[in-house]
């Protein structure tokens, strides 16, 4: 009896309420990302550490490269990142924008002081499914480390998107807060109902 009240009963309810928890933490991190881009632009400085103005507006010195790399975008088209030299030494991709199609001339290498949202992420995406066809410059997952290898460069794990695109990193909190409270709600209600089945058969016990 005791095997059969945890499983049908304990188990599914903190299944239930783990979830629901799962969405708080998730509403309280893009909570903590709203504030982020709610602070002021800040003019990163060549010693700044960048992770530690992840999601920031920031405005950066440096000078743009001509490489441009296409990101697939689907049915949109591409996106265009291309690295930026740091007074550092050391190279971050700027997340240019989109075009339908790839461009065939070639673009400027120029000084900027580049301003746009700042996105730092440690996790390496990789895919083992699709494979990036650098030939044609042609990149299905990003991975600073498959890009550092094949340009013989040192990439920053922050990636900027400019000004005039950034807002494409809009974040929606509300959601979260209403599937928590659906778990919850699904965990009280399982709780409920496995009561009144157990008083029910403690009441009429089949013969």
């Amino acid at each position: 009896m005791l095997k059969k009240a945890v499983f049908v009963l304990i188990i599914p309810c903190l299944l239930l309420f783990s979830l629901g928890l799962w969405q708080l933490f998730r509403l309280s991190w893009k909570n903590s990302i709203i504030k982020s881009m709610s602070l002021p632009v800040v003019h990163l400085l060549p010693d700044d550490d960048l992770t530690k103005f992840n999601y920031r507006h920031v405005k950066i010195d440096g000078i743009l490269s001509d490489i441009e790399l296409y990101v697939f975008a689907g049915q949109r088209g591409y996106y265009i990142l291309s690295p930026m030299l740091l007074t550092t030494g050391h190279y971050m991709l700027v997340h240019k924008g989109i075009v339908g199609e790839k461009k065939e001339e070639k673009a400027k290498i120029e000084r900027v002081a580049a301003s746009g949202v700042l996105y730092c992420d440690s996790s390496k995406s990789k895919s083992w499914l699709i494979k990036n066809d650098t030939t044609l410059n042609t990149w299905f997952t990003l991975s600073a480390e498959e890009i550092s290898n094949e340009l013989g460069i040192e990439l920053e794990k922050c990636m900027l998107w400019q000004e005039g695109f950034s807002n494409k990193l809009t974040v929606q909190p509300m959601k979260h807060l209403e599937y928590a409270i659906t778990w919850f709600a699904l965990s009280v209600i399982w709780l409920i109902t496995c009561i009144v089945y157990y008083r029910q058969s403690k009441c009429h016990p089949s013969s």
